[in-house]
């Protein structure tokens, strides 16, 4: 059980992860966009999204994933215990 539960843990981390780093390029991308039509030269960097990511993004990756696991230990917890109808 305990193995189970710590395996969804990093499997929920991770995809959260993922989908924060996804978002991160999106904004990057769509703010270079921006600044392309704007000023016409396309300012995108792979360092950019990477420095962002990893001084914000990996922080609300983290909270989500293991605020997730939570709720469905809770939902679990409480169907165990509750009586048969």
């Amino acid at each position: 059980m305990l193995k189970n539960n710590l395996f969804s843990l990093v499997k929920l981390i991770l995809c959260c992860l993922t989908l924060f780093f996804i978002g991160d390029v999106i904004a990057e991308l769509l703010a270079s966009v921006i600044f392309y039509f704007k000023k016409g030269f396309f300012p995108f960097s792979w360092s950019d999204v990477f420095s962002s990511f990893f001084e914000s993004g990996y922080v609300g990756g983290l909270i989500l994933g293991f605020g997730i696991w939570i709720k469905i230990w809770l939902k679990e917890r409480k169907s165990q215990k509750a009586p048969p109808e």
